[in-house]
């Protein structure tokens, strides 16, 4: 008998004294300015009274044309081990997964509605004045394609800029250290039917500038990354709008700052956050 205490003191102590691993995580159901850093013009949005504070991250003000700005999560977060771990190869990038409510509401009298809004992972935070328009809070003409940016973005633009060959004024994009998209996709969710016996897919578009709330998912996990969107009420799609490959090793360094970008032209737009989780497999010991 005390020989099995023995066994099990010994389990217990060695179990404390293990590595412990888990997920490095976080999850906003709304917004009070906690754990936040605003730049540019992001705020706390007005509520329709235009008194009190809606509980979103708002990227654009109603009352200031061509306003953009970032909301960043407080903290910079591990993105790759660091060259110390002898563990892992510094260039492996840990797999991170997010998801976001967001509406984007051009008010009655903008007759032109843009620009739009992006999920972000950048290295620093940063006021860029000069980043507004089609450049989306991101970046400027000068800085736009730099790979010194390590910037990677998905984009939800309401504005066709054929200076950087936008493929409509309503789609979605991911994006590399430019306001470019390597890939874009228009903006809607596929629904799956069974038809005759067969399981059938069919695309529903979306308005993205409709002021209707909607919600994103992306992931990054082996060199791939999928993009899926569908109105907020509905479950996940099954199937993702956008899904391609892309490598973050080069463009992500070892800790970075995540949040949202956007920006508006000279009509106003709210371009609003109202509810965001992350997570990545970052070993937290």
């Amino acid at each position: 008998m005390k020989i099995q205490k023995l066994c099990f003191v010994a389990l217990f102590i060695a179990l404390l004294s293990s590595e412990t691993i888990s997920a490095f995580k976080f999850n906003f159901n709304h917004f009070d300015g906690t754990n936040l850093i605003f730049i540019g013009y992001a705020e706390l949005g007005p509520a329709t009274d235009g008194m009190s504070r809606s509980g979103a991250l708002s990227m654009t003000r109603d009352d200031i044309p061509f306003s953009h700005g970032q909301g960043l999560y407080t903290d910079p977060i591990p993105f790759k081990p660091s060259n110390n771990n002898t563990s892992s190869s510094s260039s492996s990038v840990y797999a991170f997964k997010t998801s976001f409510t967001f509406s984007i509401t051009p008010r009655r009298s903008n007759r032109n509605p843009g620009h739009g809004l992006a999920f972000i992972v950048v290295p620093t935070v940063n006021y860029d004045k000069d980043s507004t328009r089609g450049f989306l809070g991101l970046v400027n003409r000068t800085t736009n394609g730099n790979p010194n940016n390590h910037l990677f973005a998905v984009e939800f633009d309401v504005f066709q800029d054929k200076r950087f060959g936008d493929i409509n004024d309503n789609h979605v994009g991911i994006n590399i250290n430019s306001v470019i998209s390597m890939v874009s996709e228009k903006a809607g969710y596929w629904v799956q039917t069974r038809t005759g016996g067969k399981n059938q897919w069919s695309f529903k578009e979306v308005k993205l500038s409709s002021g209707d709330n909607y919600k994103a998912w992306i992931e990054y996990k082996n060199s791939k990354v999928t993009v899926t969107l569908a109105p907020a009420h509905l479950k996940k799609p099954k199937r993702p709008l956008i899904e391609t490959q892309v490598d973050l090793s080069e463009v992500v360094l070892e800790t970075m700052y995540t949040g949202f970008a956007g920006s508006m032209g000279r009509g106003i737009e709210r371009h609003d956050i109202w509810t965001w989780s992350f997570e990545n497999t970052a070993k937290i010991e």
